[in-house]
């Protein structure tokens, strides 16, 4: 059974996501304590009822551990907890975290996610072409010169609370495993859906609602919602062309770019899309069936990160986001440990934002109508 299975609960899940929003460190603590044990819990039943046989395992979807792992874990049950424990977490793991992280959720499938591994610098092209004709001249060098952005990859810091009771560790391997894979797997998609939506820039990436030319201390603005009453050709033919057009500082004349529709996302808040945008694009056929439709064959996708009454319309492509996969678990001077449970700390470096400001853009969508029939 694969660590997807695994989850917080919804609850669990808002908690943690308004604790992100609110930097409040007591309330972060407070929801990362709960999603953790909420999971922790679930391993400890599935445990129950399972051999631990590794054929057995692996026949039911358990991961059959590489002897690095192994021998990293019950490193882990001989210290009695992480502390004292020098090793990083193997690259496997993380490789395995990383690879689920990204197939497990669509915003994170469709943007631009690099796993950086030990990478401090990382370059990434603003969409300019590098080729040109005829001699080098001031204005293309201008061009070239502002095509790459180098992104800091160890700038910003990710951390969590990872509560190991004594009961977890009288499990083996496989199964302290499963639990810190499934926490990190689920708190980092929390914390990066957060962050690439609407993160602020200030000690943590930069999301796509803001607006990246305007900073204070910091921190990048809310870019304007723009209000939109319908998703029809006229109304998605404008915003892709906008999507088709850019400019570059110290350049005068526009880049073009041809985009395609698959590229591009809607991303609004579950609530919003079955009650704004479900009815926007259901059209009643000539049979009595309704049929999804949009004149542009854009991805819509929900989040809970989207405010009610916005969304996100961009190139998700557009979007970098780097995570680094050196990590540590290590022992937390936040918690007084209670009886039968240890609290340890996983930090994490992770960096991202739009490769232009023009790439996303913010809809109001209140008064979103229906599809006309």
């Amino acid at each position: 059974m694969s660590v997807k299975n695994l989850k917080g609960s919804p609850e669990a899940t808002t908690q943690l996501l308004n604790a992100f929003q609110s930097g409040d460190e007591s309330q972060f603590d407070a929801a990362m304590m709960a999603f953790s044990q909420g999971i922790q819990e679930q391993v400890l039943n599935e445990a129950q009822t399972m051999n631990q046989d590794q054929m057995v395992l692996m026949n039911r979807g358990q991961r059959v551990l590489t002897s690095k792992e192994t021998k990293f874990y019950n490193a882990v049950i001989a210290n009695d907890g992480f502390a004292g424990v020098e090793e990083l977490v193997p690259a496997t793991v993380f490789e395995r975290v990383f690879e689920d992280l990204a197939q497990s959720h669509p915003l994170l499938e469709k943007i631009n996610f690099v796993n950086t591994t030990g990478v401090t610098e990382w370059i990434v092209s603003r969409g300019v072409n590098p080729a040109w004709w005829g001699k080098l001249c001031e204005a293309v060098k201008k061009v070239l010169d502002n095509g790459f952005e180098v992104i800091n990859m160890k700038l910003f810091k990710l951390s969590g609370y990872i509560p190991l009771c004594k009961a977890m560790l009288d499990l083996g391997p496989e199964w302290i495993d499963r639990y810190v894979r499934t926490v990190l797997i689920e708190s980092l998609r929390i914390a990066l859906e957060q962050a690439i939506v609407d993160g602020s820039g200030k000690d943590q990436p930069v999301g796509m609602m803001r607006d990246m030319s305007k900073q204070t201390d910091g921190e990048y603005a809310e870019k304007e919602a723009e209000a939109i009453t319908a998703l029809d050709a006229v109304t998605l033919g404008g915003l892709m062309a906008r999507l088709s057009k850019f400019t570059i500082d110290g350049v005068t004349d526009p880049i073009y770019r041809t985009v395609n529709p698959a590229d591009v996302i809607l991303i609004t808040n579950p609530t919003d899309y079955w009650s704004k945008v479900f009815p926007a694009k259901s059209v009643l056929t000539a049979n009595g069936q309704y049929v999804q439709v949009l004149p542009v064959p854009v991805f819509d996708m929900q989040s809970i990160a989207v405010p009610e009454g916005k969304a996100v319309f961009g190139v998700a492509d557009d979007y970098f986001m780097g995570l680094g996969s050196t990590l540590k678990i290590e022992a937390s001077d936040e918690y007084h440990f209670v009886e039968d449970e240890r609290v340890y700390l996983a930090k994490q470096y992770a960096n991202g934002q739009p490769k232009r400001n023009e790439s996303f853009i913010v809809l109001d969508i209140t008064n979103l109508a229906p599809a006309s029939k």
